[in-house]
């Protein structure tokens, strides 16, 4: 009887143990969400510590001085920052670099959503809980990254030469047989496997077999089709929106047209996992997915996010149907990419 009183006694001892110990867990695992070290307030107050960023970009300088200094305007305890204008593979080529050699020279990485995969993948980024840090849900791209910019194609053209009914509307006027050899296009795939995305893949080759067969004359640079479109030496050409904006705010007689679907290219900025002032890094990252951020960034460089209210880019394709691969399909996106890489080369 004794020993049964005692067992009774043990286990009901181990049963409270257990109950306080969940309620303990309880408790802590509340006041660890209650404060996030990802909150505004708590990142607002460590990046004071630090005082600086750093970040790898693909804006010019001069650009990012106009930004930086609104940005310093709003927090004036980050007396000081270093950018470095680098794009595409540089990009990826640099950060692997940094990392294998043991180096941490930038906060802040931005480049499209393929190349932040890869760096996510080989562990060179945070994660950060975006939502805890005030990012809007639609800008948040995945656990890594969240969306900065984005390239958006249009057609454009040249508003001395082409009026009224003549406008290309969507893309299978582009394939007209008046349009033959008379329009010019920036030579990359992105536009083609990105629309793939919401075309079949038949439907995105099939289109660009024919938009080869325009003989359109052809650059791997923007700004020079915008150029062409700008001067008349093209009437029509397929280029991105922030080079016609930049164009026709400097008087060029440019306009354009977004057919359906917008095909378009995501920048998204990730914080690297080796940062020295992650805090500040993080507090520059949401201020730029605010409405003044945003605004700020958009008039430096004719570039913005359109999941940010009251910027151009959201006035002008904010309500439209554009196209890009999410975080669950970028191996589709990069499949396709490699597809489009083969066609274009085989006909250049």
């Amino acid at each position: 009887m004794t020993i049964a009183t005692r067992s009774w006694g043990l286990v009901r001892l181990s049963l409270i143990t257990l109950l306080l110990s969940a309620f303990t867990q309880s408790l802590l695992s509340a006041t660890t969400q209650s404060g996030s070290p990802d909150s505004l307030d708590e990142i607002i107050a460590a990046a004071k510590k630090e005082g600086r960023v750093s970040l790898y970009e693909g804006q010019q300088p001069q650009a990012w001085a106009k930004i930086m200094a609104a940005f310093q305007k709003r927090y004036p305890f980050v007396t000081s920052y270093d950018q470095e204008r680098l794009v595409a593979g540089v990009t990826v080529t640099r950060v692997i670099t940094e990392a294998r050699a043991g180096i941490s020279n930038a906060d802040i990485v931005a480049s499209g959503t393929v190349q932040m995969d890869d760096f996510a993948a080989r562990g060179l980024l945070q994660p950060v809980d975006w939502k805890a840090l005030g990012i809007p849900e639609k800008s948040v791209f995945d656990r890594y990254t969240t969306v900065g910019s984005m390239f958006a194609y249009v057609i454009g053209y040249n508003t001395d030469l082409v009026k009224g009914a003549d406008i290309p509307k969507g893309w299978d006027d582009v394939l007209d047989p008046k349009w033959k050899g008379q329009g010019s296009w920036w030579f990359n795939s992105q536009p083609w496997a990105t629309l793939a995305a919401v075309w079949d893949e038949g439907r995105a080759v099939s289109f660009l077999e024919s938009l080869l067969a325009q003989e359109w004359r052809l650059s791997r640079s923007a700004a020079t089709v915008s150029a062409w479109l700008s001067s008349g030496e093209s009437p029509i050409g397929i280029v991105v929106l922030h080079r016609m904006q930049a164009a026709q705010s400097k008087g060029a007689p440019v306009g354009w047209t977004f057919a359906d679907p917008v095909p378009v290219q995501l920048i998204t900025y990730g914080i690297l996992k080796e940062a020295k002032n992650p805090n500040t890094a993080k507090l520059l990252v949401h201020w730029l997915t605010t409405p003044e951020g945003a605004k700020v960034y958009e008039d430096a460089v004719y570039r913005g996010n359109p999941y940010v209210e009251g910027t151009e880019m959201e006035r002008l394709i904010g309500s439209r149907n554009i196209a890009y691969h999410e975080g669950e399909r970028l191996a589709e996106f990069k499949s396709m990419t490699e597809k489009m890489i083969e066609l274009l080369e085989k006909n250049r």
